[in-house]
């Protein structure tokens, strides 16, 4: 968010006093007041990139100002807050985030673990910096932590700059709870920081989440109930509801809390929680909006959730979240409070759509030489089908694995395909099976999942062993051959799980992907989380790891990498 320069400071303050001319002037249009609830007609001023005024008088006006007359049924509304994003899965921070823009969500706060491992504290300011540069969105970040990782020095580097708004997310909670003197530093640090805290915590008892909030957690986003929500909130947590692919809980939620009249929603907050391709497209905010009205949430109740509840819980109201003096001129022109998709968006000032016509060009950028992929000359020369583990993973839905057993010398069920996993950076190499995941998949090779490291899977082992060595040429991302000869494959240029390509031509080929994995025996909603999550350790039961197959609730290895 651009800080105010003196000199801009002067010509807003200028502006109001009608001394300065507006830049532009939005005569007699409805805006949506988030403080009141309430819409009525006002002169609404922009001084550069800032509102000026809101209310009945006219401003000074020159032949540079422009005047922007809206329909009789159009409303203002402030531009949408994602308060939990996370800018990798597939598209990339810019790509995401010129999406949100032109769907009035212009303002996000992102997780930035992607980019840990691979950039230093200077090279991560750089990014972040050359990413405003382009002026395609607000980028704003967290400051991820976990145990050991990263050192509580950096973490406390990091917490100091002024677009780091919160520390989290803190998924791998359990060893807090086991008395980690390493996540008390850390938890203490963000504290000290006065910056947010936010968790991840999926069906934790009162006990649990009492815990977490003495300890200064400030928000959650996984109650995935009414009552879950309730008990967030009477303990002072902020809840976000979520929309996503593997957790469409918003509907549902907004339902249950529809009917307890009188319950104070200024504590909730939407996300769509790094929704995957192609479901961004039915995640967007104006989305989650127009489901809270359909549920019976009252229409300003849903708007706030959107834009001033997120904007006060990041302690950043004075410039967002609202259609007010001093506050960014960030607007969205919506058709009627009941269609939330805005027809116009002005970023900053400017006009980023306009009467549904997109008005930048592509942003024509590359983060190739910033998110560079590590060497591969610690893999194996050939596929590895040396030893075999007799413990695999069983499929519960797209990201629950839990374990069972298998004689290596039986031959594949059905339902069953072989699963190799090898470490990147070590060599290190599982193989074992995997339930669910596909019935007519020769060989599918994968740079997408949270550790960055190398997944076959297949009921072929030639097609795999080809799959592996086009992977240790050097391809990134995703590619998958079925029985019918079909190959399908999705480029993963920076770090093996992000493209350069626009949301829109990403989305197509993910739901390609996505209908071809169906086709052929995926028996889920989503594999991108499935790849993606097989190596994530903050989910139940049994995980992928350099060490070998990890039991998440024991924290013990049940069957070693090689």
């Amino acid at each position: 968010m651009k800080p105010l320069d003196e000199a801009a400071h002067r010509r807003l303050i200028d502006t109001a006093r009608k001394k300065e001319p507006a830049s532009m002037y939005f005569p007699n249009a409805f805006v949506l007041h988030v403080y009141s609830g309430i819409v009525q007609k006002e002169n609404v001023w922009i001084s550069g990139d800032r509102i000026a005024y809101v209310g009945p008088d006219e401003p000074m006006i020159s032949e540079k100002t422009e005047i922007c007359r809206l329909s009789s049924h159009q409303i203002m509304v402030p531009a949408y807050i994602e308060p939990h994003a996370h800018p990798f899965m597939l598209y990339n921070p810019l790509t995401l985030g010129s999406y949100l823009t032109e769907k009035g969500t212009m303002i996000s706060v992102n997780d930035n673990h992607f980019a840990t491992a691979s950039l230093s504290g200077r090279d991560m300011h750089s990014f972040v910096q050359t990413l405003d540069q382009t002026s395609r969105h607000t980028w704003l970040w967290w400051a991820y932590f976990e145990e050991n990782e990263p050192s509580t020095e950096a973490l406390e580097k990091w917490l100091v700059q002024p677009f780091v708004m919160q520390g989290g997310e803190l998924s791998h909670w359990l060893p807090f709870k086991m008395g980690s003197r390493d996540l008390c530093e850390k938890l203490f640090a963000v504290r000290h920081s006065g910056k947010r805290m936010e968790s991840h915590l999926p069906g934790s008892s009162l006990n649990t989440l009492n815990l977490f909030a003495a300890a200064g957690i400030s928000a959650d986003h996984e109650a995935m109930n009414a009552d879950e929500v309730i008990h967030r909130l009477n303990l002072g947590y902020y809840t976000t509801i979520r929309y996503s692919s593997i957790r469409p809980d918003l509907p549902a939620i907004m339902h249950e809390l529809a009917k307890h009249r009188g319950l104070d929603l200024s504590k909730l907050m939407l996300t769509n929680d790094g929704a995957s391709l192609p479901f961004l497209k039915r995640a967007t905010h104006a989305s989650m909006i127009r489901h809270a009205i359909s549920c019976g949430i009252q229409a300003a109740d849903a708007y706030r959730m959107a834009t001033l509840n997120p904007a006060v819980y990041y302690r950043m109201d004075d410039t967002a979240g609202s259609l007010s003096p001093g506050r960014m001129a960030d607007i969205n022109i919506i058709e009627s409070l009941a269609e939330p998709d805005p027809t116009s968006v002005l970023f900053e000032g400017r006009w980023h759509v306009r009467n549904g016509k997109k008005m930048l060009p592509p942003a024509e950028f590359s983060f190739a030489n910033t998110f560079y992929r590590a060497d591969r000359t610690h893999l194996p020369q050939d596929c590895p089908w040396g030893t075999v583990t007799e413990v695999g993973l069983d499929l519960q839905n797209s990201v629950i694995t839990r374990p069972y057993t298998f004689d290596p010398s039986h031959a594949l069920a059905e339902n069953e395909c072989f699963l190799i996993y090898i470490c990147r950076s070590t060599g290190a190499c599982l193989r074992t099976r995997i339930k669910h995941f596909a019935r007519s998949l020769q060989a599918l090779g994968s740079t997408y999942c949270a550790s960055g490291d190398l997944l076959l899977i297949g009921r072929d082992q030639n097609a795999m062993s080809v799959m592996y060595r086009k992977m240790k040429d050097g391809f990134q991302g995703i590619t998958a051959q079925f029985n019918d000869a079909r190959t399908v494959s999705i480029r993963l240029e920076l770090l093996g799980i992000m493209s350069e390509k626009p949301v829109s031509e990403l989305s197509a080929e993910a739901e390609t992907f996505i209908a071809q994995m169906k086709k052929g025996g995926f028996a889920f909603d989503d594999p991108f989380f499935c790849l993606f999550f097989l190596t994530e350790l903050h989910l139940p039961f049994i995980r992928l790891t350099p060490e070998g197959l990890i039991d998440i609730k024991t924290n013990k290895i049940i069957a070693p990498a090689h």
